[in-house]
């Protein structure tokens, strides 16, 4: 088995998600020899980006392409997390309506009652 292909798995130890299938399999037919055209056409993966990740692996980089460089937006409501969970504790809600006048209420920002749902889940609060 090619050294890259044994590489590759060890860097794909504990990954998950649509866009690291997308990056593994686009390797593997990279590494195949599988032409950039058609990689493109079976999984949407651009030819540029494809480019890119044939130029890391010829230059022996190829951990470079699974590198989580992705930018994720902080959510203000981080910033008041404290206040919030606090708030909420002293005074229990019912519903996802109900937490978004007490976060309002202390942080002065109105969010969805999607995001409202999020927050609480990455905060380990459940309704």
């Amino acid at each position: 088995m090619d050294a890259n292909v044994v590489k590759l798995f060890d860097i794909a130890a504990g990954k998950i998600g649509i866009r690291f299938v997308k990056q593994l399999f686009s390797v593997l037919l990279i590494l195949f020899g599988v032409e950039r055209k058609q990689i493109f056409e079976k999984l949407g993966v651009a030819q540029s980006t494809l480019g890119k990740y044939k130029k890391l692996i010829d230059s022996g980089n190829i951990e470079e392409i699974f590198n989580d460089n992705v930018y994720r937006q902080k959510s203000e409501l981080e910033d008041y997390k404290d206040e919030i969970l606090k708030a909420l504790n002293e005074k229990p809600v019912q519903t996802l309506r109900e937490a978004s006048v007490v976060i309002e209420k202390v942080s002065g920002l109105k969010r969805s009652i999607p995001q409202i749902w999020y927050f609480l889940k990455k905060t380990n609060i459940n309704l």
